[in-house]
């Protein structure tokens, strides 16, 4: 499941994430406290995040394709 997200300006994730996949940019997190994920831009705005490590890496994959 996806939870609601307001995008907001993160650290990129220098204390208490895990990067799993990075991809054009983008990045993939798990918070190495309680578990949940979450998918960073560029600019490292949170603009997706929840707790199902199946439906987020489908939404990363959604970000991260390449568009022309």
């Amino acid at each position: 499941m996806l939870l609601p997200n307001l995008p907001i300006k993160t650290m990129g994730g220098k204390m208490f994430w895990d990067t799993l996949d990075r991809r054009n940019g983008w990045k993939l997190q798990q918070n190495l406290i309680t578990g949940h994920f979450r998918i960073l831009d560029q600019d490292n705005m949170r603009q997706a995040w929840g707790l199902e490590e199946s439906r987020i890496k489908q939404a990363f994959r959604k970000f991260t394709e390449y568009r022309c």
